[in-house]
């Protein structure tokens, strides 16, 4: 018994003209769905820088307060000389010495300095109140970096 081979080649498809291709109407909305959604993606990009810059800002505040409270910790017997009153901003002094006078003096000025030198026009306050302190930093938003807002931080902690 022989099996009829059938000429797989040989088959004519016929396709009508209304299905010849993508059209340039479809082309179009392709790439109007494709840029909206890129613009979506440059913008969560954008968003995300600016949090992660606010976020070092913070992170870099809470720092310096435990770096003031660890000073205050280990001078206890002096606590009360580490008030620093509310003022003007200090400017950042890449060359600042410690003058080995006093050391609550010392640790405050170095402190200051830190402030100005690590946060955009970082500036704080220490109230010292027995065995209590309370540390408050603030600091301004980075044109540069796109902040989206001014910072500040209070720590109370009892020593």
């Amino acid at each position: 018994m022989q099996v009829p081979v059938r000429n797989v080649f040989a088959c004519k498809q016929t396709f009508s003209s209304n299905q010849a291709g993508f059209g340039m109407i479809e082309v179009l909305v392709a790439l109007l769905v494709l840029s909206i959604g890129l613009l979506g993606m440059a913008s969560l990009q954008t968003t995300g820088l600016k949090m992660t810059s606010g976020a070092q800002n913070h992170t870099q505040a809470i720092l310096l307060a435990q770096d003031l409270v660890e000073r205050g910790r280990v001078n206890r017997s002096r606590l009360s000389d580490y008030a620093v009153p509310a003022g003007n901003a200090p400017a950042c002094n890449v060359d600042f010495e410690i003058e080995n006078t006093d050391v609550a003096e010392d640790d405050k000025g170095e402190w200051r300095n830190s402030l100005a030198c690590l946060l955009p026009a970082g500036n704080g306050e220490v109230a010292v109140n027995g065995d209590a302190m309370v540390i408050t930093i603030t600091w301004a938003a980075r044109d540069n970096a796109g902040d989206i807002d001014d910072g500040e931080l209070e720590l109370e902690v009892t020593l």
